[in-house]
């Protein structure tokens, strides 16, 4: 009897770059195809030799450079030439929305839009709404619901790729790198709701002869060879369900954290490792997780916290899935609820502020979050976790931009002890992977100031003293090796960033409170 090995990681694919929102949901893949992917790849076919080798530069880790060598350039040729034959139709539907938006904003500047919908290109019609803010700012407003059952969204070009990890820093840069199939890989072409991906991702628990598991995966396997790295005889960890009253609470790295209690398990922005076979940091991975779990929390849409290679090996066990709300103003601004649908979860919700989720002896109530997303209006949600007494704030990375929105939470929720929170001075530029979404001729200059940042020391201090708590635990911090190919490299100690989290754990200790910037797993337990 085989399950999935412990080194063996499947990466969810589009079109041979990893599944994300940007390559999942319908309109803003067009664009990221059209103003990102297609440029990206031209450009490392001028310059391959010069792509590799900066993707790999340390000051230059997060920029457009795709990781190949230049002896597989041809292989991006290629990709290139597929890209451009299949996606054809995507690619002018993203032109003509750049152009129509624009068109948009010239023409209309507070009369009726009625006559302009005889203007909407042919590749729009029946997608958009065209609409005024309050200032008669005019704007494209996308159906969502209806671009999932468009020609633009493309389950054909979904499949999983399943690979054994030797090192954490062997996986290429998540965004800007697509993944060529390599020596030891399997590519199997499946859409992620085929029952067959959920066959596959139920190895990791349920362990089954090795004829079932070659008829799975069909003509992508060649022989018992290639498919034997991938799986391993070795007994399964024991994940007994945690019956007690007390918190229990593992920590699994970055901003996913496992809360358990009374039978409950409530998981939270899960980006789970699998172990490399050479060796490396500790780590949870998912045979070490609960067979079932109820909840799973999804703070916001951003790689390092809504991570399909985990959420769909998850899906499975996974009862429930919590997403913040989209308003659907923006293109960026994507329906979790709608994506997760479409990517065959069966229950999903999207709580708006303070509605509650009860639980057995307990609840899930949703919490502003502010800040993060460079000033953009993109879906965000913090979650407050209330297990028996004890009231535990997830604000992920929360920016405490203005201490009355934590006034409202304690007034309504009374105080929360316990903060799980990010402290992130720095920040990613404001369009760091979301160029594509953005119009190519805009003045920059006013731009340059924003950043995607959690709260700074003083900001995160003043959250603390206002909500009352006494625990604090700084996480998502990006510092497992795990988080490389995602977020980059871990900072230094003498960055800014490291040493503004060493004073925010310092002074909260000097005002009393239980402090501790996690790295790695851990586990601890929580009692009012």
């Amino acid at each position: 009897m085989y399950r999935l090995g412990d080194h063996t990681y499947v990466e969810p694919l589009v079109n041979s770059w990893m599944a994300w929102w940007l390559t999942v949901a319908p309109v803003p893949a067009s664009l990221n195809v059209h103003s990102y992917q297609v440029p990206l790849l031209k450009a490392y076919l001028q310059s391959p030799v010069f792509h590799a080798k900066s993707e790999r530069e340390p000051k230059l880790i997060g920029g457009s450079f795709v990781g190949i060598p230049p002896e597989r350039a041809n292989e991006v040729r290629s990709l290139l030439q597929k890209t451009v034959a299949e996606q054809e139709k995507r690619l002018r539907m993203a032109e003509a929305l750049e152009e129509f938006q624009s068109f948009l904003m010239a023409e209309a500047k507070g009369q009726s839009l009625e006559p302009l919908y005889e203007k909407i290109p042919a590749p729009l019609k029946g997608l958009v709404e065209l609409v005024y803010d309050y200032s008669n700012r005019p704007s494209v407003q996308i159906l969502e619901g209806l671009t999932y059952r468009s020609e633009y969204y493309m389950p054909q070009l979904q499949s999983l790729r399943l690979a054994r990890l030797q090192t954490d820093v062997d996986r290429r840069t998540f965004f800007s790198t697509p993944r060529l199939l390599s020596e030891g890989q399997i590519d199997w072409p499946v859409q992620f709701v085929d029952e067959r991906a959920r066959q596959l991702f139920a190895l990791d628990r349920e362990p089954r002869p090795l004829g079932y598991i070659r008829e799975l995966l069909g003509p992508s396997v060649r022989s018992d060879e290639e498919l034997l790295p991938l799986l391993s005889d070795a007994p399964l960890p024991s994940a007994p369900r945690w019956m007690e009253s007390k918190v229990r609470v593992r920590y699994l790295g970055h901003a996913t954290v496992l809360i358990e209690w009374k039978g409950i398990s409530v998981l939270v922005d899960p980006v789970i490792s699998v172990r490399p076979s050479a060796g490396g940091m500790e780590r949870l991975s998912y045979a070490d997780l609960p067979e079932k779990i109820d909840y799973v929390l999804i703070t916001h849409a951003h790689g390092d916290h809504f991570y399909l290679e985990s959420l769909l090996r998850l899906r499975h066990r996974i009862q429930h899935l919590v997403v913040p709300r989209s308003r659907g103003v923006l293109f960026g601004d994507v329906s979790l609820k709608l994506m997760a649908q479409a990517l065959g979860f069966k229950s999903v919700l999207d709580p708006d502020i303070f509605e509650s989720i009860p639980l057995p002896d307990g609840e899930i109530v949703i919490a502003p979050f502010l800040g993060e997303h460079g000033d953009l209006g993109h879906a965000k949600s913090a979650f407050v976790v209330r297990a028996g007494q004890e009231k535990i704030l997830f604000a992920a990375d929360s920016t405490c931009l203005d201490e009355n929105v934590y006034r409202y939470v304690r007034e309504n929720l009374g105080e929360l002890t316990t903060a799980f929170m990010n402290s992130e001075t720095e920040g990613s530029p404001l369009t760091f992977t979301i160029e594509a979404l953005f119009p190519k001729k805009r003045d920059r200059k006013l731009e340059k100031n924003r950043r995607c940042r959690g709260s700074n020391a003083a900001e995160g201090l003043r959250l603390l003293e206002v909500i009352g708590a006494r625990r604090v635990y700084s996480y998502a911090m990006g510092l497992e090796p795990w988080l490389e190919h995602v977020i980059g490299p871990a900072s230094a100690p003498e960055s800014v960033r490291m040493q503004d989290s060493d004073h925010l754990i310092a002074e909260a200790r000097t005002r009393g409170l239980v402090a501790e910037r996690l790295c790695g797993p851990r586990e601890f337990f929580i009692e009012a």
